[in-house]
């Protein structure tokens, strides 16, 4: 049968604001990423003591008249226990548009693992006037006369980095302690998705005793079954939780871990695209009467738990900013979440419950 000109209208429709979805929903996280856009910088992959290590700056345009100011720190294994390592000479008078280098000789000093630089503004050059401050990514320190020159610098990203009177303002201000998740949000999440599959299983088994062109909807019933059962064992152990922990530290151990940040919008904007896709199917569908609306029901549910426990695995900063905004320990996605569960639930039970004067199906 051949599609009406309104039939491929429509699908053309469908498939721009899919894109739209996508291209909003990537624009969004770039633009809630916390990174500073008043200069750019380059740094060599690795510091080799006692060679030289060049950071270089490019300023913004709108830069205010200052002088800018660079110095290169240490971090231990843990990237932890910051300290001074060098500088680069006096400060410099910053023009918007410049490019700046500075040159530093890399020091040997006890428990330095990784080293990175901190670039700053001030009106007198002085960090205690500083006005805008960033540190760049951390880089690995080698040892023992390692060969080779010193590699050149390359793009790197930049952190917003708070300068004296910033961390006044913040220590006069007071800093709201940041809430953590009650422990009872997982073992009751668990719970009910364990409870879903249950019925999703005894719903599956009731139409294998029904006709015949119901077992497409027994095996998509079964289906459900196995992903909240798979789902209640995830959130009850905490397997998720650790497998994302375990790739954030590969990542970062293989110099990868701000280059995730592309992958994460891109599979977020993939994400929001299909749910958008499939709420259209799920809108369309629901419309018809019969047994199946219910089948619908619970995918949609299940598809939107899955959805966001799969986007906050991910730990993008947009998404952890949702997940630490705490209600009595409880999260807006991990509400979301428990609401998708709920509704394969529900839409399991009331499948389940035979229709008078009809053959249960």
């Amino acid at each position: 049968m051949r599609e009406g000109p309104d039939h491929r209208l429509g699908r053309a429709a469908a498939v721009a604001a899919l894109i739209i979805v996508a291209a909003a929903v990537w624009i969004i996280l770039d633009r809630t990423e916390d990174r500073p856009g008043w200069l750019t910088a380059e740094t060599p992959g690795t510091a080799v003591i006692g060679r030289p290590f060049e950071v270089r700056v490019t300023l913004n345009k709108s830069i205010e008249p200052s002088q800018i100011d660079c110095t290169l720190h240490r971090a231990n294994a843990e990237k932890k226990d910051w300290g001074y390592l060098a500088s680069s000479g006096p400060a410099r008078t910053a023009a918007g548009g410049a490019t700046y280098a500075f040159v530093f000789t890399v020091p040997e000093h006890a428990e330095t693992a990784f080293a990175f630089a901190l670039v700053f503004l001030s009106p007198s050059g002085e960090w205690t006037q500083a006005t805008r401050a960033v540190t760049t990514e951390y880089v690995p320190v080698l040892r023992d006369g390692a060969a080779g020159i010193s590699p050149a610098p390359r793009r790197t990203r930049v952190f917003q980095y708070p300068t004296p009177a910033e961390a006044e303002r913040t220590k006069a201000r007071g800093v709201r302690p940041r809430g953590q998740p009650s422990v009872w949000v997982h073992p009751v999440l668990g719970a009910l998705l364990l409870a879903a599959a249950a019925l999703s299983a005894m719903r599956a088994r009731q139409s294998k005793a029904a006709l015949p062109e119901q077992a497409r909807d027994r095996t998509v019933w079964i289906a459900f079954a196995a992903v909240l059962a798979a789902s209640a064992v995830l959130e009850i152990s905490g397997l998720a939780g650790h497998f994302a922990a375990w790739g954030r530290r590969l990542a970062q151990e293989q110099s990868l871990y701000e280059a995730r940040t592309a992958f994460q919008k891109a599979i977020m904007a993939a994400v929001s695209a299909a749910g958008v896709g499939f709420f259209f199917l799920f809108i369309k569908a629901v419309r018809r009467p019969g047994p199946r609306r219910f089948l619908w029901w619970g995918g949609m549910g299940l598809a939107v738990y899955l959805a966001l426990s799969f986007v906050s695995v991910l730990s993008f900063h947009a998404v952890d900013r949702v997940r630490g905004l705490l209600w009595h320990g409880l999260s807006p996605v991990d509400a979301a979440r428990g609401t998708g569960a709920l509704i394969t639930f529900l839409s399991a039970f009331f499948a389940l419950r035979p229709k008078a004067g009809r053959p249960l199906t």
